[in-house]
C-alpha cells in the first residue's frame, strides 16, 4: 500500500514514538541499561536507541546513570497525565481520519 505525502511525516514520528515507548517498557522491567543492553532487549539498532534516548533525556524521561539510562522519579509519577495526553492525541487522529473520511466520502 502507497503511503500517501500527507500522512508521511506523521507515521515517521509514530515509529519514532513506538521506539520510544519500547525504550520505556524495556527499562521499567529492567534498569539501569546501557545502549547495548538496551538493543539486546529489543532488537533496536544502536543509532536508533541512541537518538531516542537522547530525545527521551531532553523530555525528562530518562537521566544517566553510571550503569546506563534510568526512567526519573518525575516521569514515573506522571502516569496520569501521559495516558491523558495519549488520549488527546488519539481523539485528534480519530478527528482527523473523520474529517478525510467525510471528504472523500461525499
Amino acid at each position: 500500500m502507497e503511503e500517501y505525502s500527507i500522512f508521511k511525516e506523521i507515521n515517521e514520528d509514530v515509529e519514532t514514538l513506538k521506539r520510544h515507548i519500547l525504550i520505556i517498557q524495556t527499562l521499567l522491567k529492567e534498569q539501569p541499561l546501557g545502549i547495548i543492553k538496551i538493543a539486546q532487549h529489543t532488537g533496536l539498532p544502536e543509532h536508533k536507541i541512541r537518538y531516542s534516548l537522547r530525545i527521551l533525556e531532553r523530555e525528562g524521561i530518562i537521566e544517566a546513570s553510571r550503569e546506563g539510562a534510568i526512567l526519573t522519579s518525575t516521569f514515573l509519577d506522571q502516569k496520569e497525565n501521559i495516558l491523558n495526553s495519549g488520549r488527546t492525541l488519539m481523539e485528534k487522529i480519530n478527528s482527523i481520519y473523520t474529517d478525510i473520511k467525510n471528504i472523500l466520502e461525499n
